[in-house]
């Protein structure tokens, strides 16, 4: 299988909301990286539309990211690959400084998006 991811992955265990035209639903992002994130959630097939993500980080600032569905695990949850902040660039900025000084999060073996 040839590797699509670019940057280096992170597990983590981040609360988070998710957002589309079909309402808003809760999960945890169980891995990570500057690219996207696997947010574990027992959830239909998020289809094609947009998604907001709200991510509460420990330090308990609250960013939102937008991304498109990468891939979907019909028991387990979705990949979501980032297309843009909400806020612009500052809640990116916070969403790299996290990955950057994250003790909690190791790196896992799985490269990232």
């Amino acid at each position: 299988m040839e590797e699509r991811r670019r940057s280096e992955r992170a597990e983590t265990n981040l609360r988070a909301q998710w957002e589309t035209a079909s309402g808003v639903q809760d999960g945890t992002i169980i891995n990570c990286s500057t690219g996207g994130c696997f947010v574990q959630a027992l959830v239909d097939e998020p289809g094609n539309e947009p998604v907001k993500l709200a991510i509460q980080l420990p330090n308990g600032k609250s960013i939102q990211l937008w991304g498109e569905v990468a891939y979907y695990l019909p028991t387990m949850g979705f990949g979501l690959q980032f297309t843009r902040s909400s806020e612009g660039d500052q809640s990116m900025q916070a969403w790299f400084d996290y990955l950057k000084t994250n003790p909690n999060a190791k790196r896992a073996g799985a490269p990232a998006t």
